[in-house]
């Protein structure tokens, strides 16, 4: 029986994703923005793109799961996302974590 070869895949591309969004924290302030040509883009978006793509490659290693892994990391970059927007009452948790047990039951149910 052949092992699969993309769960190491992702914990690599997870390690290196890790690598630079702690780079990209602890080196340019939050307000800080890029250009490239002739459009500006903040940082902000960056760091959510790389805290997806690492919290998704790293738990889709952990649990096996790439459904399951996209869930939480989705889950955890729209937690921030509403901690960002001072959305911070606990029922807003609750919302969103019963929204994200309703997708992974309808998803597994199919």
């Amino acid at each position: 029986m052949r092992r699969k070869k993309w769960p190491i895949q992702l914990f690599i591309i997870g390690l290196l994703s890790l690598v630079f969004l702690l780079y990209i924290v602890f080196s340019f302030p939050p307000n800080y923005q890029f250009s490239i040509s002739h459009f500006k883009f903040p940082i902000i978006l960056v760091f959510f793109l790389l805290l997806f793509l690492s919290s998704y490659s790293i738990f889709s290693f952990l649990i096996n799961n790439k459904r399951q892994g996209l869930f939480i990391g989705l889950f955890i970059v729209s937690y921030l996302l509403l901690r960002l927007n001072h959305l911070t009452h606990p029922f807003f948790l609750i919302l969103l974590l019963a929204l994200f047990i309703i997708l992974e039951l309808f998803f597994k149910q199919k």
